[in-house]
Order: structure tokens, then sequence, then C-alpha cells
């Protein structure tokens, strides 16, 4: 053989090899990474609650560009390995396959042990050709927490949960869980805490109660048939007949707002969560309450106030008491029909009032709903007293609308309120903090805060739009955005405004050509004036004592303290 040619040729069978390697190792390869658990209920993937540790093992099932089946990886705390390497085929298609830690298998023998469901978390995994993956992992299984109460609970020996329904198998490439009927009983001995908790299915089913106690009594209970949701969790509480009554869980309050419009709820009824004051019903919150989407879509709008002839005019009539607890992440979507005043209260009669009640992390989200909108009460011609709203967005809504934080139209009375952080995030031609409308209403000792409406196209005031026959006294703001917005209202008719107080970067205080007399004390606060952020609580408190207790002597008026970041912030009683 020619000896150039055969270095040549030799040359050109290196350059080949080489370059079939180069490619094998840096398209095919494929590394797993990631451990991160969300935890119940957590709202997003990006934030978790623990790291799986390093030894911990998964079985992973795919299809498309990646070809695994029962393959059993192990974490070393950065990636998860296998006897062999995984690699992409040749055929430049998607992976779409799921990771099940604890190791799962198509024939699972079990996932009970003693009785009792075992956690399973899951992890799906979706990459286009050529991409490495990283796990985030969820929880499969629903998890239920019954809290009883400290009397009931004194004298708990065991109680015994019978779920409707168990786990027989799950379906490897999607997830999805199959479940039978079963009258399998989970038993748990006393704890001090009162709070006892397990895994169910991600299905409808029911669960029973028995109660054993010390002196050989049981009391049996029932939670109705239920959808729990993959990953979420569940709180019920369980006490005694005749102990405190009122809405303790997301459940009793879902239930609350279906019996308050006169719809059946499995066998629940009003007298649970209220009981006869006077010539009316006072329904109490027992408990800070959050709320998933899922759930926030079970919560009807109470009462149901239509402004058309045809419309439904049904308004709460009773006394709702929050008792100074908080309802977080309700999500405001529910189609009522355009000619109907939208809140979590749709109206409130003249003897209707929502009080001691905060609303927060509130979502409105609803464009096709209606033109009189708001967080708490479409309508209110009753009362609406110490209440907060914060930390809450405005997010989709008709661009033609009108939009009031607490109440769309005021007819009655808002008290002691206090309105922080609301942010309107999309487009609107107005928008009001404290209500829309102002007509022959009273907006009473409040403040608004930290609330942005630069998004309003057209002018308006903070406080309301209108205030026509009406009253607005003792209300103070600060730090408000919307440069279109006045402090206090666009327009003012036959109203008495007096004794406000709005910060040096806010517009003027009212619109229209307003007069305002000395005694009538709406101005600027500031460090160059009698009034500061430093005093302005004691000003706000001398009002209270003084003109509040003289004027209106049927009212209840909370005081003032400073805040740590506000001038003013209200004094629970």
């Amino acid at each position: 053989m020619n000896r150039n040619t055969f270095w040549s040729i030799l040359l050109l069978l290196l350059i080949i090899g080489c370059t079939n390697e180069v490619v094998s190792t840096k398209y095919n390869a494929l590394t797993v990474q990631g451990g991160e658990i969300n935890g119940f209920n957590s709202p997003s993937r990006s934030e978790f609650s623990e790291t799986l540790p390093a030894g911990s093992q998964l079985t992973f099932y795919s299809q498309g560009g990646i070809h695994a089946d029962e393959l059993l990886l192990s974490y070393n705390g950065n990636t998860w390995e296998g006897e062999s390497s995984l690699e992409w085929k040749d055929t430049q298609e998607a992976a779409d396959g799921m990771c099940f830690c604890p190791p799962l298998y198509r024939n699972h023998p079990s996932f009970y042990l003693d009785g009792i469901l075992s956690d399973q978390l899951y992890a799906q995994v979706t990459a286009q050709h050529g991409e490495n993956i990283h796990l985030s992992f969820q929880h499969l299984f629903a998890r239920v927490v019954f809290d009883v109460s400290n009397k009931l609970n004194n004298q708990i020996s065991q109680i015994e949960f019978t779920p409707s329904l168990s786990v027989i198998s799950v379906t490897p490439e999607s997830g999805e869980v199959t479940c039978q009927e079963t009258a399998n009983s989970l038993f748990m001995e006393r704890n001090e805490q009162g709070k006892y908790a397990f895994l169910v299915p991600p299905d409808t089913l029911s669960i029973s109660i028995r109660i054993h106690t010390a002196t050989g009594q049981c009391y049996d209970r029932r939670l109705e048939t239920y959808p729990f949701s993959s990953g979420h969790e569940y709180s019920c509480a369980i006490k005694l007949t005749g102990e405190e009554i009122g809405i303790s869980t997301v459940e009793d309050f879902i239930a609350f707002t279906h019996l308050i419009n006169g719809e059946t709820y499995g066998e629940r009824s009003l007298e649970e969560f209220g009981e006869k004051t006077g010539e009316n019903m006072t329904y109490y919150l027992l408990n800070d309450l959050t709320f998933t989407e899922e759930e926030s879509a079970q919560v009807q709008m109470i009462g149901k106030y239509g402004s058309s002839t045809s419309s439904e005019k049904r308004l709460f009539n009773d006394i709702f008491d929050g008792n100074g607890h908080s309802l977080t992440n309700l999500q405001l979507n529910t189609p009522v029909g355009g000619y109907y005043y939208f809140g979590l209260f749709s109206g409130l009669s003249a003897t209707g009032v929502v009080k001691n009640l905060i609303i927060d992390q509130a979502v409105y989200d609803n464009p096709d709903n209606t033109d009189r909108a708001s967080f708490l009460v479409g309508l209110n011609r009753g009362e609406i007293n110490h209440c907060m709203l914060q930390n809450s967005t405005i997010k989709d809504i008709d661009p033609f609308s009108g939009f009031g934080g607490l109440t769309y139209q005021n007819e009655g009375s808002i008290i002691n309120c206090h309105i922080d952080e609301i942010y309107l995030s999309s487009e609107l031609q107005y928008g009001n903090i404290v209500t829309r409308n102002n007509q022959k209403g009273r907006i009473i000792n409040c403040a608004v805060t930290n609330c942005n409406l630069n998004k309003a196209q057209y002018p308006s005031g903070f406080i309301c739009a209108t205030s026509k026959n009406g009253e607005i006294q003792n209300c103070y703001l600060k730090g408000n955005a919307g440069e279109k917005n006045y402090a206090i209202c666009l327009q003012a008719t036959d109203t008495e405004i007096r004794c406000c107080y709005y910060d040096t970067g806010t517009k003027a205080p009212i619109g229209n050509d307003y007069v305002v007399s000395p005694s009538d004390s709406i101005m600027k606060y500031g460090n160059l004036l009698s009034i500061t952020e430093n005093n302005l609580y004691q000003i706000l408190n001398q009002w209270v004592r003084d003109s509040g207790a003289r004027l209106f002597p049927d009212f209840s008026f909370l005081l003032w303290e400073k805040g740590e970041t506000l001038p003013a912030i209200l004094v629970s009683p």
C-alpha cells in the first residue's frame, strides 16, 4: 500500500470516530436533578417546604424521546443515578413521564401501612428533546386534619376514622388514582393537641368518625361527601353538640354560604353557625380561614341583589361577626349575571351587619360579571363595622365598569374600617377604595393607605367617586398612588366632609367646587404643619372622644394608635 494513502485513510477514520463520539456524549446524554417537595396547599412550584435526603429512591416512567419503565434511580443530593445512564433516543421526540418517590411499581402490593395510607410523592416530566430534567415533587394524596375541641378531646381514649374509599392502584404514566369502596378503619390514640391527621385519596368521598371515650361512651360523626384534591390539606372541626357555635373551617364557611341562600348542603344546618340575637341571627367566624382556588369556587355570593326589575333582590338581613378573624386568598370570580351587585355579600339590608372581619389577599378576577363590583359588600344599606381589607388585587374586570373596595354602593354606615394595599392590575375607567357611590351613607373613622389605582383611566376619589346627602368624617389617607384620583371624592353634593386628613403627596381632596369652611378641617398633614404623622392618631382620637361621642351616640368608635409604618392604626377592642 502507498504510505501516503494509508495515513490519509487512517486520519479519515479517526475523524469519523471522534465526531460520532462527541455527538453521542453532548446530545444524547441526560441528567436528572432536583429533590424539592411542595408542601400541602403550596401555591407555587417555586415555594418548597423541604428537600428529599440523599439516598432517596424513585421509579421513573417515560414515553417518547426517553424510554423508561420502572427504572430505579437513587438520589445523591444533587442528581438521580441508576445502574445505566439515561439517554435521549435519536427520534427528536419530546418526553412525557412521571417519577414516584418512594418507588411505585405497576403491581404495587399496597399503599397502606398498618391501615394508614402512606405518603406518595410524584414529579411530572415534560421535556423537549435534548434537555436535562429537573424534578420538583408534589403530594399525590390529600391530607385531612380533624381539629377536636378541647372539651371533647379531654374525654377521648381513641378516635376511629373510616373513609368511604381506599386506594387500590396508581397508573404510572398519568398518576391517576383508582379507588374502591372500603370499610377499613384507622384508629388513633388521643393526643394532647386534639389534632388528628391522615391521608385520603384525591377523590370524592365521605369519612365516618367514631369517638371512643374513657367512660365507654361513643360519639358518631360524619364528614359528608366532599371532593378532595391531590396535594391539598383540609381542616375539619369536631365538637360536642351545644359547644361553641360558629364557622370553624373552610368547609363550614362553604356550607354557610349555601345554607344562607336557602340551599341544602348535606345534613348541615344554619343553626350550627349562629344563634338568635334579638330579631336577627348572628353568625360567628371562629378561626382564620385560608382558601384554595378550588375551595373559593365553591363559595357562593351571600344573597343576590339585582338592579333590574326582573332581578332577584335578596339581601343579608342578619349579623356576621368575624371576631377579628381573617378570610385569606378568596378568589372572587363566580359569575352572577351582569345586573347584580357583586361582593362576598351581594347586599346588606338596613338590619344587616358585617363586623370584625379581615379580608386578606383576595383577588377579584371576573371581567364578564357585573359593573357593580366590590370585595366585601355590593350594596350596603346596613353597617360595615371594624372590617379590614388588605393586600388584595383587582385583577381582571370589564374596563367600562366601576369598582369599590369595601362596597360598590353605600347607603348605610361604614365605620372603624381600614383598607390597605389594594392594587389595580388592569385598566379600569374608575376605581375607588372605600365605595363607588356614597348615597345618604356615612363613612366615619376610617383609613385608606398604600393603595395603587394608577391604571384608572378617569378621575375619581380614593374614598368615593360621588357623595350625595352623605357624611365623611374623621378619616385619613396615606401613601396612595393614582394621579387622577382626588384624595377624598370626585364630586360631593349636600355632603358633610369634616376632620379628614391626607398626606402631602396626594392630589386635592375634592374635585368639584366644594366649599370648605375652617371648621371642616380637611387638610394635608406633614412635618411643617400642626398636624404631623407623629400626632395624627391623637387628632383622630380627639374627634372620637368629643364630636364622635356627641354626634353619633349609637356608634361605638374605636381609638387609634401610632403604627410602625403608618401614622395611625385602629386599636382592636
